[in-house]
């Protein structure tokens, strides 16, 4: 019998998805995306992640196989390891503050029969940060593998980031900060999270003068390739600002490599030279994932083989 898992990245607007095979491969065409409903009532969100999940499995053609797990990338602040969600005040998922996403997700999955006899005897759904299962599937199949040790920072509607030595995530030590995470470091005016962010970037932008009409990076970035000056301006800063925040973890963590992914990550020829200049240590190696979700997914795989092994 073949063995599946659904994987999911959560965001504010949109969740993707996939299904990966046993070894860990995504199956093809079964790349998604949803929208994320993250301003529905508790009841509104929990009915669309379970439609979302029978939506997938529904897509797999093999006529003999399980549901081995499901996991989710899903933003924070976030008890991963209990499945319970503290989002509150960012605009999304406000309504399932303090609810075990992981318990009424399994309950009201076992009322759908025709799901349910699909799944294995040891099914589960696991939670992790999307930066930390970034970087596993960074380092199973990515830029990362080459490297004993890494930083893994995720642009995009906020900084995530995870700290690997030998293929494992780091999470409490001394020479990182808490759970391996910067967003929440004190950071020129404010934390981390302010300046390196899509509010980050707008504000930049906005300071030089400059403003896009959907409030969007993506439309900046093709300012600053038609050679807007400011636009370029803005990319260019932004980058000096990431070179800044990593400084002192690089001086204390003393990684190979940072492995930057993230939305933001696709304009990084505009931002790149700000990097290079700001950072202290000359040698570190940078790589730019190719594809964020993609290394995400196969972090979720990594993450329920790994959940499924403790529990036997």
């Amino acid at each position: 019998m073949n063995k599946y898992s659904i994987a999911f990245d959560v965001g504010g607007l949109f969740i993707k998805s996939a299904v990966l095979n046993d070894d860990g491969e995504i199956v093809p065409n079964s790349y998604a995306i949803f929208p994320s409903k993250s301003k529905e009532t508790k009841e509104g969100i929990i009915e669309h992640l379970v439609f979302i999940i029978k939506q997938q499995t529904n897509g797999i053609l093999d006529k003999d196989f399980e549901i081995t797990g499901v996991g989710y990338a899903f933003p924070g602040p976030f008890d991963y390891e209990s499945g319970i969600s503290y989002i509150k005040g960012i605009d999304k998922f406000e309504e399932i503050y303090e609810v075990n996403l992981r318990d009424l997700l399994i309950n009201r999955l076992k009322q759908e029969s025709s799901f349910h006899s699909k799944t294995s005897n040891d099914f589960q759904i696991v939670f992790d940060n999307d930066a930390s299962l970034f970087a596993l599937g960074e380092y199973v199949s990515g830029k990362a593998g080459g490297y004993n040790k890494s930083i893994f920072l995720t642009i995009g509607t906020g900084a995530g980031s995870a700290f690997m030595e030998n293929g494992k995530l780091v999470k409490d030590r001394q020479d990182i900060p808490e759970n391996g995470w910067i967003y929440n470091q004190p950071f020129k005016q404010s934390i981390v999270d302010d300046y390196i962010s899509k509010r980050g970037i707008l504000k930049l932008a906005n300071e030089l003068g400059l403003s896009t009409s959907d409030n969007e990076v993506e439309t900046l970035a093709a300012m600053g390739k038609n050679e807007d000056q400011r636009a370029k301006m803005a990319f260019r800063m932004f980058g000096e600002y990431i070179g800044k925040a990593l400084n002192p973890y690089i001086k204390s963590f003393k990684p190979d490599a940072i492995i930057l992914g993230g939305q933001i990550t696709k304009s990084k020829d505009l931002f790149m030279n700000g990097v290079y200049e700001t950072l202290e240590n000359k040698t570190v190696n940078i790589e730019c994932s190719e594809e964020t979700s993609l290394s995400t997914f196969k972090g979720v795989a990594n993450l329920l083989k790994q959940s499924i092994r403790r529990k036997e």
